[in-house]
Parts: C-alpha cells; sequence; structure tokens
C-alpha cells in the first residue's frame, strides 16, 4: 500500500481511488435477469496477475449464499465496474427524464413517462429482460441517470448534490388563475373527471350557464341519464378547459408518444409502450396504472392547457 493509500499494481501504475480495496462501487453483472441494472459491490483487490483488468468484490445486495447466509467474492472485469455516484438529492422530475430507479436491490435505467400525484413517476425500463416494462416508483427510489466515461461523470455531477435538499413543489393548482375569456352558454368545452388531477380524463361537455365564484354547470355530451340526456353537473373553472386543436397524426404513432386514449368516453393520459406490427393498434400504458391496446382512431396526441395557451409535452427521447 502506497503512502497516498492506493493500491500500487507495479511499473509505477497505481489504480484510481474508486478502485482500492475497500472503496464502494457499483456493477453492471452480465449474467440473465441483471442485465440494465447497477449493484453495489465493495472493491477487494486486484485480481491476479497484478496486470489483470478483473478485480475481485463482493456485492452488498447481490448473490447471498443461503446455506452460509454470507456473499461469495467474485471476479469481474474492470469495464462492468464504475464509481458509486454521490448521493442525489430529492428531486422534481420531467417527462423524458433520464434516471435510475432502485428496483430488486440495484439501479435499473430507463425513462420517466408519466408524472402522478404525490411525487410518483412511471418508469419505463430500457431493459428487454424487465417486464412489467413499466412500473410506478416515489422520488426517493429514483435518481438522475448518469454515465461513467473516461473517468468523468455525464452529466457532471452538481455541488449542490452533496447536500440534501427538499424537493421542489409545484405551485399549489388551486391558486394558479385560468387565463380564459368568460365562458359562453352553449360554449363546447371538455371538463376533468376530478378536482386534483391525479388519474385525469377530459370529457366533452357543453357550458350550460355561470353560477357565480367561477363556477358553472356543465351538461356533459358522452355520459347520459337513463334517459338518454346530458348529465348535469356544477364545475370549477379550474376543471374546465376548451377543446385542445386538433393535431394530425396521418401515419401512425411512435412510441413513448404521450397520448389521450378514448375511454369510458373520456380522453385518458397514457403513453404508448409498443406499436404493433400492422401499425394499427398501440399498447398504452394509461396513468391510471392500467396497460390497454387501442386503435389509432381513439388516440390523439396530448396536450396541457396553462395559462390560458395550449403546449404540447417534450419529446420524451
Amino acid at each position: 500500500m502506497s503512502q497516498k493509500g492506493k493500491y500500487t499494481i507495479g511499473l509505477g501504475i497505481e489504480d484510481p481511488p474508486h478502485l482500492q480495496p475497500g472503496s464502494r462501487v457499483e456493477i453492471k453483472p452480465r449474467g440473465f435477469g441483471y442485465r440494465g441494472a447497477w449493484f453495489s459491490a465493495i472493491i477487494i483487490k486486484r485480481d491476479t496477475p497484478i496486470y489483470s483488468n478483473h478485480f475481485v468484490v463482493k456485492f452488498t445486495d447481490l448473490y447471498l449464499d443461503k446455506n452460509t447466509g454470507a456473499r461469495p467474492l467474485k471476479k469481474m472485469s474492470i469495464v462492468f465496474i464504475r464509481p458509486q455516484p454521490s448521493p442525489q438529492p430529492p428531486r422534481k422530475f420531467k417527462i423524458g427524464d433520464n434516471a435510475d430507479a432502485y428496483h430488486m436491490n440495484g439501479w435499473w435505467e430507463g425513462v420517466i413517462v408519466v408524472e402522478l400525484q404525490d411525487d410518483n413517476y412511471v418508469f419505463l425500463f430500457h431493459s428487454e429482460y424487465q417486464w412489467p416494462k413499466c412500473l410506478v416508483f416515489g422520488v426517493s427510489q429514483l435518481r438522475l441517470h448518469r454515465t461513467w466515461f473516461g473517468g468523468y461523470w455525464m452529466p457532471p455531477e452538481l455541488e449542490s448534490e452533496l447536500d440534501v435538499e427538499e424537493v421542489q413543489r409545484e405551485e399549489d393548482p388551486t391558486k394558479i388563475t385560468m387565463e380564459m375569456e368568460e365562458l359562453s352558454e352553449g360554449a363546447l368545452v371538455e371538463v376533468a373527471n376530478d378536482e386534483d388531477g391525479f388519474n385525469r380524463a377530459w370529457f366533452a361537455a357543453i357550458i350550460v350557464k355561470p353560477v357565480g365564484n367561477n363556477r358553472y354547470m356543465i351538461q356533459y355530451e358522452t355520459v347520459q341519464t337513463e334517459d338518454d340526456t346530458g348529465l348535469g353537473k356544477e364545475m370549477d373553472i379550474l376543471q374546465i378547459r376548451p377543446c385542445p386543436p386538433d393535431i394530425p397524426v396521418p401515419d401512425q404513432f411512435e412510441m413513448l408518444d404521450q397520448v389521450e386514449a378514448l375511454y369510458k368516453g373520456g380522453w385518458w393520459k397514457g403513453v404508448i409502450i409498443n406499436v404493433h406490427s400492422d401499425d394499427s393498434k398501440y399498447q398504452v400504458y394509461l396513468a391510471t396504472h392500467e396497460e390497454m391496446e387501442f386503435k389509432h382512431s381513439d388516440l390523439r396526441l396530448h396536450q396541457d392547457w396553462v395559462h390560458g395557451k395550449w403546449t404540447k409535452p417534450s419529446p420524451v427521447i
């Protein structure tokens, strides 16, 4: 051992700090079922001969011997070993963020495809061996994805990540004022099926009349009563939006497109997770945590009505 605490491999060459005995690292095993995930381990020593590019390691959460209760030592190539990233503070993720999710004792690579309530997210795994392809994770189970290349992290780690910070909360939706003109009687609109936006769907409706305090009496177009007349309901302006403009998709939707699917008379938010070979049907993961198949004609691109303007979400990839 050198005075600097580095493990000397001879000929004046020393291993980098993260490959010193006792260092905590992350390793991507090549075995079936583990591909696409990084698992925590500890460096024991460089394998012999001294110029070998393999290291003896001990996983901390993998390969437990049920008979002895110990974790056996493993030999791993240097190309599958990287430093353990610095702990990241909780953060808000956006749809399309490349992230890692802690699942089955390892960090799996993937992408955020749907933002849910209470800092929960629908995560799409990159690994073709992981099923189901999408799962819901809380913000404490996620971290921003980084790649270790040439001795550096990409994107670089930030100094602020050394200190734990609170998650930035979105503005309380009850404080957002909807920048819409006065809704006139007979106006065709869409109304939400709930008040907080969780698993939200939008239903076609007609404004019957204003009732004061930014509330309106509406009549559903697609939700009927027993006598086949539209169901009426009083709703807050925060639950009402204009009908979104049509964005033609003449050919086909693509994987990870954010869409709204026509289901039970309403448009439900989701993401396309599989395009069938004939391009006429799609597998959609809905914000309700359901996975369903839809025809092209029953889908439209998702749009958000924000401060009086229509916005399209950023592409996932």
